[in-house]
């Protein structure tokens, strides 16, 4: 969202930044390296992320609770004006967000709207989240053909709107141009991330993440950039100790720092939807390491879905090819594209459009 923020300030419209909390360290970086403003209301007072599912839960019930009962403090601090709650992907923020909005009797924008993965809990809770927030959301931004086609499909009674592309596409933008990394070997090096809920509670799944990353780290330099829950599941399972020690493990890296490792990489190994993405616009060689995913970028070229499979791990890795990525000035600017429709969405009579 922080591209999106930018691109509202750079054209003078006013907006409110609601910072969930879910990641309050998280997005405080962000904000040194978009140069945003401070929340104007933070919904969790803490300064570390949330890293356990119970926190999570306790954190959502707990706000989800004070919005239904207590609709004059959702107005009087959270929602002092009417307007338009942007959210965004598959998050609890997410669903905190729309549902916080619709009790305050605002209408909700919903940005990343129609990516499906088409399996109930394959991601969980991602899938549900998503379907729940598209289905209450009066626009929905689909940043892709397919996207749309979902949306469509679905027949949903908010205004779709196409975008060409998903915002991680100004982030990189932004970032990808003055981005060094401090930390990438000197050598060619295997990059890994890992911190999906339906990977890290599962012992057997996070267990084969494991034994994935030790082979790659017997043949390659391997970077292994380590979640606070990743952490907190490895050292749960005693897995922790399983990690090739030749392996270089980072605790989670600021955007800048990690977008610079990522493009210096030779090839990914990650279950994250937006590094994915990033991978896709940098045509980077990426291992998908999950059973299902609601993206098809890179799909076509060289991104591969694991599905645990042994043998796609082997033809992914006798495979590694390096291609010439797109320049900055080919990759789409979704955000101005979003903004442009939210200025012009919000002087129409007020009203579902589909």
């Amino acid at each position: 969202m922080a591209p999106v923020m930018r691109e509202l300030r750079q054209r003078h419209i006013p907006f409110r930044y609601l910072d969930s909390g879910q990641h309050a360290a998280i997005t405080r970086e962000l904000r040194r390296l978009f140069e945003l403003p401070e929340p104007d209301v933070c919904l969790r007072d803490r300064t570390q992320d949330i890293t356990s599912t119970r926190e999570a839960i306790r954190w959502y019930l707990r706000l989800l609770w004070k919005s239904r009962t207590d609709r004059a403090w959702l107005r009087r601090e959270v929602f002092p004006d009417d307007g338009v709650c942007l959210i965004h992907g598959d998050t609890l923020s997410t669903l905190l967000g729309l549902q916080m909005a619709r009790r305050a009797g605002l209408k909700v924008a919903h940005v990343e709207a129609g990516l499906r993965s088409f399996h109930w809990f394959d991601p969980f809770p991602e899938e549900l989240i998503r379907i729940f927030c598209m289905k209450r959301a009066d626009l929905l931004f689909a940043p892709s053909a397919e996207a749309e086609t979902n949306l469509r499909a679905m027949r949903l009674p908010g205004q779709i709107i196409r975008v060409a592309g998903n915002t991680v596409a100004d982030a990189l933008r932004w970032m990808g141009s003055t981005a060094r990394s401090r930390i990438a070997p000197t050598t060619p090096f295997a990059l890994a991330t890992c911190h999906r809920l339906e990977t890290l509670t599962s012992r057997r799944r996070l267990s084969r993440v494991v034994d994935l990353l030790n082979r790659v780290a017997a043949t390659w330099p391997l970077v292994f950039v380590v979640h606070g829950p990743t952490r907190r599941y490895l050292r749960q399972f005693g897995l922790e100790a399983r990690l090739n020690p030749a392996m270089i493990v980072k605790d989670l890296l600021d955007y800048g720092e990690f977008i610079a490792l990522l493009s210096a990489a030779q090839f990914v190994l990650s279950d994250g939807g937006s590094i994915q993405e990033e991978c896709a616009y940098l045509d980077k060689p990426c291992l998908i390491l999950r059973n299902q995913t609601e993206r098809n970028d890179g799909l076509d070229r060289h991104a591969l879905l694991w599905r645990f499979d042994d043998q796609i791990a082997e033809h992914f890795l006798r495979n590694v090819v390096q291609r010439a990525s797109l320049t900055p000035q080919e990759w789409p600017q979704p955000s101005a594209q979003m903004v442009e429709s939210l200025a012009s969405w919000t002087q129409e009579p007020v009203g579902r459009k589909s």
